[in-house]
């Protein structure tokens, strides 16, 4: 999965073009742009950058893209069941335009087309009660009918909220709503304990696929991160049943792209 950020526009057209052919000399199968636009940002200045970049990916595998985006979503979906409501008409409002922008990319490189994800990140976290997963799955129901029979993925994270059984049966809830599930692995970020993971991977079904977090987090307030090695990368995939499909998390933090993709931007000043 590459996280599409605004630095990232340097880069230029050949350095998407090695990256990309480092990146399919692993044995990555497709990719998946995490977004086409976050917030304003539609990754369009000075240069369509971005739809470069994914043309460029296209030739080496099949791509999801991702919709649209909103920087304030983790903040709305904490306040609880009428700001989630609010941002939920909103988002179904917005939703629109940047996929029509990409329509003729898609009708261009159909065969390499696999669907689109949306990149609001779910969680028993904010959706712990019936009635915020019954607000929840409307809107899903609504973004499906819109979206025609394009195929869809979504994505979320265990926050223990919920016991790994009625996760497990709300997964599959979500699967019945014609979406393919993607579970964040949560290894990077270590929320929850090793154990406390394994409880809840042993109650998924197979059709689940996992995004594998190749990272390992080393701050919260600012989020830093370092590369997971191989061997971290590889005990967390051994938790893990494999039936599962995998996604890794992400291109930036992959061998491939050292120094190419950077982890933090590398035109602001350090800090002190």
């Amino acid at each position: 999965m590459y996280q599409p950020l605004n630095r990232d526009a340097e880069l230029g057209s050949y350095g998407w073009q090695y990256l990309f052919q480092q990146v399919a000399d692993t044995d990555i199968e497709f990719g998946v742009v995490q977004w086409v636009q976050y917030g304003e940002s539609d990754f369009s200045t000075p240069a369509p950058w971005l739809l470069d970049a994914v043309t460029a990916w296209q030739r080496h595998m099949p791509l999801w893209l991702g919709m649209h985006s909103e920087p304030d979503y983790f903040t709305e979906m904490a306040k609880g069941t009428a700001a989630q409501a609010q941002f939920f008409a909103r988002y179904l409002r917005r939703m629109n335009g940047p996929v029509a922008r990409w329509q003729g990319w898609i009708a261009q490189h159909r065969a390499q087309f696999l669907g689109w994800y949306l990149p609001l990140e779910l969680s028993d976290a904010y959706f712990s009660e019936p009635e915020q997963r019954k607000q929840l799955h409307e809107f899903l129901r609504k973004v499906r009918r819109s979206m025609g029979d394009a195929p869809l993925a979504i994505s979320l994270f265990m926050s223990a909220q919920m016991s790994p059984r009625s996760f497990a049966d709300w997964v599959e809830q979500l699967q019945a709503l014609d979406y393919q599930v993607w579970l964040q692995d949560g290894a990077g970020t270590q929320a929850l304990s090793a154990s406390e993971r394994r409880a809840y991977f042993d109650r998924i079904n197979c059709k689940i696929s996992f995004i594998n977090e190749a990272f390992v987090q080393t701050s919260t307030e600012p989020f830093k991160a370092r590369a997971a090695t191989p061997e971290e990368l590889a005990a967390t995939m051994a938790q893990q049943q494999p039936c599962h499909q995998r996604i890794l998390f992400s291109l930036r933090y992959l061998p491939q792209t050292a120094g190419l993709l950077y982890l933090t931007d590398v035109t602001q000043p350090a800090a002190p």
